[in-house]
């Protein structure tokens, strides 16, 4: 006889949207010739799968969103809610990459998101390739 599956929390709806919105938004914004790729570490995952991803070199606190600038520079953009909070492990990696002089930032809303890869972008005389539309008030 079979275990049933357990049901795995993940991120609330809300993020995970924010995840899906920004993807479509990048996937048609950004310029095709700089790689960019979400990073999916962060959902819930059983045990054996996290022990598996850990040894495999997994580590705790990377972005969301990882760029490849025009330089051949790194930058990183973390998503978080209206109330999230970055964790201890993202704090750390946000000091150490900022060190190191990569581009990393917290945006909370598309707009924000728009708002961080334009002015990135601009560093390197570069413009987005499509804009957010929104809606008259």
């Amino acid at each position: 006889m079979r275990t049933p599956a357990t049901r795995i929390p993940r991120k609330p709806a809300k993020e995970i949207s924010l995840h899906m919105s920004v993807a479509a938004f990048i996937r048609r914004a950004w310029p095709a010739h700089l790689p960019w790729s979400h990073f999916p570490a962060g959902e819930k995952r059983d045990p054996k799968t996290g022990r598996k991803l850990k040894a495999m070199g997994l580590a705790a606190g990377w972005s969301d969103f990882i760029f490849v600038m025009p330089n051949g520079q790194v930058a990183f953009l973390e998503l978080k809610t209206s109330s999230g909070a970055l964790s201890e492990d993202q704090v750390a990696f946000r000091q150490r990459v900022t060190a190191l002089g990569c581009g990393y930032a917290v945006c909370r809303t598309i707009e924000e998101v728009e708002e961080t890869l334009t002015r990135w972008l601009r560093a390197y005389g570069l413009t987005m390739t499509a804009r957010i539309l929104r809606r008259a008030a």
